[in-house]
């Protein structure tokens, strides 16, 4: 891991997710870029209305500049930094940015109740984790860095992740020395998997012999119930979901809004992408 993207709304909850990836960013010995995207629509009235777009760069990087200096102030020159300053859709300019500079892992905040939650639905984090093809971690308010040491990945065993697709994950292990408990949510444990789950778990095994890990099944109606209840039972410290096409996550995500969805709010959750 080399570089670390870490956007910004000036929020607390996005200091927050800052103060997360510096901690990260020192074991790893990466470079931190902080990135602030804005956008001002344009009024239009009989005279066309132009917001002053220079004057609002400046003063967002006068921002960034402050918290730049204030973590050098803090950590020394243990922390590589470096700020950006965008003009455009939050969502897309992350996506453009991340991928013209080769990062390597977004670390971003996020509002409302849980990893996932009523407020939380349609957020910028919740689009990036829908299109972005870099890693992005996500930190709740509430979560403060410390060693992870358990590691929950949810799995559907539909379908098999390339290898390359795990390397964030293995990345973290070897740095924490952590373990990885893979879980899958079913609605009935007494009925036998399919072929193909079959398969795809034996492929699955291969892909983790390189790390510490363990399968687990359990039974529960409501998948995102199962996965808090499993976190909170084994103690977790952060949770891995790949969001592909028709996975787990992508199928959380498209529940109505009505009904609530929350993830435990003491846990980072990593978004892995093909």
């Amino acid at each position: 891991m080399k570089t670390i993207l870490v956007p910004t709304d000036f929020s607390k909850i996005s200091r927050n997710a800052i103060n997360y990836a510096v901690e990260i960013a020192k074991l790893t010995k990466s470079k931190i870029i902080l990135f602030h995207a804005y956008y001002v629509p344009i009024v239009t009235t009989d005279v066309m209305v132009v917001p002053p777009l220079v004057e609002i760069e400046e003063g967002n990087m006068s921002v960034l500049k402050k918290i730049e200096k204030n973590i050098r102030a803090k950590h020394g020159d243990k922390v590589v930094i470096e700020s950006k300053c965008k003009y455009g859709l939050p969502t897309d300019e992350i996506n453009q940015f991340a991928k013209k500079n080769k990062v390597d892992l977004i670390i971003m905040g996020m509002h409302g109740s849980g990893v996932l939650s009523q407020k939380f639905i349609g957020s910028t984090t919740t689009s990036l984790i829908r299109k972005s093809k870099t890693p992005i971690l996500v930190i709740d308010r509430r979560v403060k860095f410390k060693k992870i040491k358990k590691i929950a990945l949810a799995c559907d065993f539909e379908e098999i992740p390339k290898k390359s697709i795990l390397n964030p994950l293995k990345e973290i292990v070897h740095l924490f020395k952590a373990h990885v408990n893979v879980i899958n949510i079913v609605d009935d444990i007494k009925k036998l998997p399919t072929v193909k789950k079959a398969v795809v778990g034996i492929k699955l095994e291969h892909a983790l012999e390189d790390i510490n890990h363990t399968f687990y099944f359990a039974e529960n109606k409501n998948v995102v119930e199962g996965i808090n209840q499993f976190i909170k039972e084994k103690k977790m410290d952060m949770v891995v979901m790949i969001p592909r096409k028709h996975s787990l996550l992508k199928r959380i995500f498209n529940e109505p809004q009505t009904k609530r969805i929350a993830f435990h709010t003491n846990v980072p959750l990593l978004a892995l992408h093909e």
